[in-house]
């Protein structure tokens, strides 16, 4: 995905279908759980521990996962869920931050019955989320996959400026991904996901500030997972740009001392989309290691 600050949100309206009718709206696939006057979508499949709990990145909502998850589930419990506002989930309260989305995960999981222990995977922004979500309950994490994950210093070190307030007008435009045809996903989900990740790009600064706070992170096993392709195409800083995200991707590898660094070399920002293989594996790697460490 590619995120840019515009005055001209107006613009990306006009290429998205009206919010569709709920006869348009394809059926539920998971449950819905009532997480306190909204409800959130997760489908679980599977059986065994740890849990996996895989959470998309920023736009992406659980189709996006469901190839990932069907392969991971051969093995054990794996459960993909959709952030609210997003797939099947209700909206939720503003602002859509790293904090809140994390005390939501932490009701989602109670009301589904899943104690732990859990192996989480953050996609992007989703790594933040699952981060705060760790440092938070440090007794129920396993292990973690961080696929080509949000770092907090990000921002600063790239010059990328944020709003630093929730404004309901809003200033974000996105743009939909190259591979993200209308034919892959029903228009009324994308139409879903463009709203709700309008609000948590407009919540991006608070969430960057929860990451720096609530930065503990358990000894568990950690993959992280890095794309092999520039994101920065057609700038004359590209270069200066990858070697910089290279370097966060490395710090985020030494959260934790039970640790690898995998490249994904012929995917850029969408691993999950393009190398999906990788991510099995990845998972397939830290739930044995949790296994033999529990």
């Amino acid at each position: 995905m590619i995120v840019r600050l515009t005055a001209y949100l107006s613009f990306l309206m006009t290429l998205l279908a009206p919010i569709s009718y709920a006869g348009d709206f394809p059926p539920t696939p998971g449950k819905r759980y009532d997480v306190g006057g909204y409800s959130i979508h997760m489908l679980c499949k599977g059986i065994g521990e740890p849990t996996v709990l895989i959470d998309a990145g920023l736009g992406d909502d659980s189709t996006d996962w469901f190839d990932i998850q069907n392969k991971s589930s051969v093995d054990t419990r794996t459960c993909v869920f959709d952030r609210p506002g997003y797939g099947w989930s209700d909206a939720g309260p503003q602002p859509r931050s790293s904090l809140i989305i994390s005390n939501e995960v932490s009701k989602l999981i109670q009301k589904a019955n899943i104690s732990g222990p859990l192996v989480l995977v953050g996609h992007s922004f989703g790594g933040y989320n699952m981060r705060v979500f760790a440092a938070h309950h440090p007794q129920k994490i396993a292990g973690m996959v961080l696929v080509d994950a949000s770092h907090e210093s990000q921002y600063e070190k790239l010059n990328i400026k944020l709003p630093k307030h929730f404004d309901r007008k809003g200033n974000i435009l996105i743009l939909p991904k190259a591979n993200d045809t209308v034919s892959d996903k029903a228009i009324a989900l994308r139409e879903r996901a463009f709203h709700a990740a309008r609000a948590e790009i407009s919540s991006l600064y608070q969430s960057t500030l929860q990451v720096k706070l609530y930065h503990d992170f358990p000894r568990v096993p950690l993959i992280v997972i890095s794309r092999g392709l520039s994101e920065w195409k057609d700038r004359d800083d590209a270069e200066m740009r990858e070697k910089i995200w290279v370097q966060l991707q490395q710090d985020l590898w030494k959260l934790s001392p039970i640790s690898q660094h995998l490249f994904a070399n012929t995917s850029g920002h969408d691993i999950h989309l393009n190398q999906p293989d990788l991510i099995v594996g990845a998972i397939a790697d830290v739930v044995s290691m949790s296994r033999v460490m529990n």
